[in-house]
């Protein structure tokens, strides 16, 4: 044990060196091995290239480009320039020049509310782009499953066609020896042209899944039944599982962080109520230059109804943003149960269904001997063997679906394919 041990400190500590993790090879992570999922950095690549992300990638360049606007302020300088004559009576004529340089100016701390708002802006386009990967996410490992319950359907309906033949097989040889009814003979070919039929719609089935994992996620391969692995049940506590769910949750962050805009927004506009100042500085020429002027002018609007009916605005566009989130965090307190409820039942299903699926084999077994040892008609044979694909199917459909809940908590968890 001693020795052991001793091993272990060194390979820790040689771990530990920044070299041995460069030369170390790459471990694979949940995804690829516990969920029977493609491996990780390929759905990294394929879900970085979806359109929705990339529009939220823009997004985050606009809400960028936002924040520098409202940092900058709406005000610009002007600059005025006027020539007029000036005509004494009975006297001379002169030529006046005025020039003037104006600004408008944000007082009452509204720069600092409008880079508030920018800056908040920033954060709620980063938490839209992370709900838009979870949400792909999401519906990729939904059209993964699904196209692995497709194929689990059209390999049970091939494995019963096969024994099916096998059955047919022995009705024929009895009918030629004289030792079986022609009836027999054509409850076999019905049930060979029953099965061809639930073949070919499953083969279609198969079909659109693959051709629409093709179209909607291209460059990832193709899923495999032999690679998704026998459900494991719940690692955590239930109050532990919704927890990790509902701490960190992207939907809920989004409903906040779109609560916290609006009610910047709203701060902003009722500082608005308080129109900004406009400062000039002007020079002018009067009289031919006989005389200069140079002066600061301070001009305000008088605030209007229209100021108050968008502060009002603004305000009750907060109240709703604040309500959503309590709305949002139903929905999501809610959903997590629910995933996690189903994390827990599909893995008492599948093993309940894995007990039938064995018990039904082994009947359709001893029916198929009773059959050839003539103890058993056909048609009770065939019926076995019918029951006995059904758990089958029910078990395997079962199975899947019994990893697609684990996996789907795990996704939800931001324990699989987070976006950070």
């Amino acid at each position: 044990m001693k020795c052991r041990l001793a091993k272990l400190a060194l390979a820790l500590a040689a771990l530990g060196h920044p070299a041995a993790w460069a030369s170390a090879p790459a471990l694979p992570l949940a995804g690829d091995v516990l969920f029977g999922l493609p491996r990780e950095q390929t759905v990294r690549e394929l879900l970085s290239q979806l359109p929705q992300l990339r529009i939220g990638e823009l997004n985050n360049q606009l809400a960028g480009a936002e924040q520098a606007k409202l940092a900058a302020g709406p005000g610009e300088w002007v600059v005025r320039a006027g020539m007029s004559q000036r005509r004494v009576l009975d006297g001379e004529r002169y030529r006046e020049q005025e020039l003037a340089l104006e600004r408008s100016v944000r007082w009452f701390g509204k720069a600092e509310q409008d880079r508030a708002v920018g800056e908040k802006g920033v954060a709620l386009a980063e938490a839209q782009r992370a709900d838009a990967w979870h949400e792909a996410g999401r519906a990729l490992m939904q059209d993964w499953y699904d196209a692995l319950k497709a194929q689990a359907t059209l390999e049970r309906l091939k494995e019963q066609h096969a024994l099916f033949k096998q059955l047919r097989a022995i009705a024929e040889l009895r009918v030629k020896a004289g030792d079986g009814a022609r009836l027999e003979l054509m409850q076999a070919d019905t049930e060979l042209r029953r099965a061809d039929a639930l073949i070919e719609q499953a083969g279609l089935q198969v079909q659109h899944a693959l051709t629409l994992m093709a179209t909607n996620y291209p460059g990832l391969p193709a899923p495999r039944l032999d690679q998704v692995p026998d459900p494991q049940p719940m690692p955590l506590q239930r109050p532990d599982q919704l927890a990790r769910i509902l701490d960190d949750n992207h939907e809920l962050a989004l409903a906040q962080v779109e609560a916290q805009w609006y009610g910047l927004k709203a701060k902003r506009a009722a500082s608005e109520r308080m129109p900004d100042p406009t400062i000039a500085v002007r020079a002018g020429r009067e009289r031919a230059g006989q005389e200069r002027t140079i002066g600061l002018t301070l001009s305000m609007a008088l605030p209007g109804g229209a100021r108050g009916a968008e502060s009002s605005a603004a305000y009750l566009r907060a109240r709703m943003a604040e309500e959503r989130v309590a709305q949002v965090r139903t929905k999501v307190t809610l959903a997590a149960q629910r995933a996690v409820t189903e994390q827990e039942y599909s893995y008492q299903v599948w093993t309940s269904l894995r007990a039938v699926e064995q018990q039904s084999d082994r009947q359709a077994r001893l029916m198929e001997l009773g059959y050839k040892a003539n103890e058993y008609t056909l048609a009770e044979a065939l019926l076995g063997r019918r029951l006995a694909m059904e758990a089958a199917l029910a078990s395997q459909v079962a199975r899947i679906a019994a990893v697609a809940a684990s996996a789907r908590v795990q996704l939800d968890a931001h324990a699989l394919w987070a976006i950070d």
